[in-house]
């Protein structure tokens, strides 16, 4: 017999090996009425299916936590995938990205998605639910995965297991359905019953419940600035010829990367460029140009860049910082907890800002404010600044794009910039590359070189800034007059050899262990590759800084490491 036992109850069990989680939960768990998705086991997320081999420790994972969460999205891409398989025998689903609260993705049929086709898919995916179809786990060996993979014409997926340095694959089957996801799925089908189906020319949109209300589906919305940018992203793709991990491996596989990672920052100098010469074009309208973006968005490296587009169009712009008009420490507002909410607006000295904002633009010399970050205090330029008539400012900082920090200005003087963390890459056809991952891993690395704080100390507040950019970010990105893609399709194999280490560093009794290990889980497919390939003046360099190898002298090494941001 194997001895379990409950986290959250502080019961154990005595079970038989070999019985499944699924048989466990069923017999002894007491849960309200939120059914469990998946189990942390020994401190590793595991599916339902997982079978006990070992005695230990278990924490039941609801349908209404992250992972849970994670786990019904996952699982309602395959129903659509197993849908699509049963209608049409060559058919394929392509998931695209998220568009907020839902997935778009792309159908190939042999013809075009038509509004029929989306209600015969929907159909059939409630029977699958109806019929609450088993999904069973499939434990591989890499060489069999690979086979099983060329057996069904998913060559790319095979490709790809090539390169991940496991033994074993946890692969899933619905039927004769046979997939691979990063990360595990609910027992079956039956477990998906609040989803929705639309058509979104040329594909669909698959929604899905929230952490916060897993019953129902959050209201729809559009976002067509957002849609955009991600076919931007995927245009980006094609360009630079890698749409698929599995590109950037054989990129870097044949030595070729050097190209890639040259056209790709060329591509993005472009499009700086082409939004210098739009500012311009705004002139003499335009004031001041406002620029937020979520945290690990590389937002200070971006507003240098700007500015130096700017300037060689004659433009000498005055960059201010947000960061600058914190109240002092003790005037900053509270939470219910009685910590500090620098998340709020309210903690930022708005008529303050506004004021120096208004004299900037009426000529007037202005001592500019500055924020000890050490001693919780403002203070204020010896000298005094002056803006010279027709200059614009540009303005960095978390609610940037929110009216009311800006209210002495029209709209029309305004020019918003939101920045986005669009990876042009997939996985495979199945698994994308979320925009958190990506940035967390930025932040992770990044908080490592500069800041002393190590992988812990990120993970632990991520949840906090996830929710402040939900609330004082993502609801203004719309209004935005262009959102700016920072993300570079070969960064994740840069940073690679950079989190790795850090991620590996996480006890396994931490709180946090699982998590560390879903992101290594997610790195695994990348090849790794050497900084060196990084351009200097690269937007990645804010995270993993300079290639100290080339750097003439300390100073240089000073001056680079005074430009990394400061986030709360």
């Amino acid at each position: 017999m194997i001895t379990l036992h409950d986290v959250k109850s502080g019961n154990s069990y005595e079970v038989k090996e070999g019985v499944t989680l699924q048989q466990v939960c069923e017999q002894y768990c007491q849960h309200d009425d939120m059914p469990i998705a998946a189990a942390l086991y020994n401190n590793e997320c595991v599916g339902l299916q997982t079978k006990v081999g070992q005695s230990g420790d278990v924490d039941w994972l609801p349908i209404n936590t992250m992972e849970g969460n994670q786990c019904i999205i996952r699982t309602a891409i395959f129903l659509l995938v197993r849908a699509v398989s049963d209608l049409y025998p060559d058919g394929k689903v392509l998931v695209k990205h998220a568009l907020r609260k839902a997935l778009y993705c792309e159908l190939e049929i042999g013809h075009t998605v038509t509004v029929h086709d989306v209600d015969i898919i929907k159909k059939r995916m409630h029977e699958i639910v109806e019929q609450d179809e088993p999904i069973s786990q499939v434990i591989a060996s890499a060489e069999t995965a690979m086979e099983m993979c060329r057996n069904r014409h998913m060559m790319r997926e095979a490709e790809l297991l090539r390169h991940v340095d496991v033994t074993h694959i946890m692969a899933y089957q619905c039927g004769q359905t046979f997939d691979y996801y990063m990360g595990p799925l609910l027992p079956s089908m039956g477990y998906v019953t609040c989803f929705n189906l639309r058509s979104y020319a040329p594909g669909v949109i698959l929604e899905t419940p929230t952490v916060d209300n897993p019953n129902e589906l959050p209201e729809y919305k559009e976002i067509p600035k957002m849609a955009r940018l991600f076919l931007d992203a995927e245009e980006w793709g094609r360009i630079v010829r890698c749409e698929y991990v599995y590109d950037l491996n054989h990129y870097i596989e044949n030595g070729t990367i050097q190209d890639m990672v040259d056209m790709a920052e060329a591509l993005q100098e472009k499009k700086l460029g082409q939004l210098a010469d739009y500012i311009v074009s705004r002139r003499p309208k335009v004031k001041v140009v406002l620029i937020a973006g979520p945290s690990s968005a590389g937002k200070t490296t971006f507003c240098k860049r700007l500015t130096t587009q700017l300037r060689v169009n004659g433009l000498r712009p005055i960059g201010i910082s947000l960061d600058d008009y914190f109240y002092n420490r003790e005037d900053t507002p509270k939470n219910p907890d009685g910590s500090y909410d620098f998340e709020s607006l309210r903690a930022i000295d708005v008529p303050l800002f506004n004021q120096q904002i208004d004299d900037l633009n009426q000529g007037k010399e202005v001592h500019l404010a500055r924020f000890d970050f050490v001693t919780g205090h403002r203070h204020f330029d010896d000298k005094p600044t002056v803006l010279e008539k027709g200059q614009p400012i540009v303005v960095e900082g978390l609610h940037a794009l929110n009216d009311s920090l800006t209210y002495m200005l029209p709209r029309y003087e305004k020019v918003k910039i939101s920045l986005g963390v669009l990876t042009q890459i997939r996985i495979n056809d199945h698994n994308r590359i979320s925009t958190s991952d990506t940035r967390i891993i930025r932040r992770m690395v990044r908080d490592q070189q500069f800041r002393d704080r190590g992988p812990m100390a990120t993970m632990d507040i991520w949840a906090d800034v996830r929710r402040g950019e939900e609330k004082n970010i993502y609801p203004y990105q719309e209004d935005a007059d262009t959102i700016f893609n920072t993300a570079l399709p070969y960064e994740l194999s840069v940073l690679k050899p950079y989190a790795e280490p850090l991620l590996e560093s996480i006890d396994k009794g931490s709180v946090r262990y699982a998590e560390a290990r879903r992101l290594l889980r997610f790195l695994k497919p990348f090849k790794g590759i050497d900084s060196s390939v990084v351009p200097p003046n690269s937007l990645l360099r804010e995270f993993i800084g300079p290639d100290r190898k080339k750097m003439i002298d300390k100073a240089q090494v000073d001056r680079y490491n005074s430009i990394v941001e400061v986030e709360i």
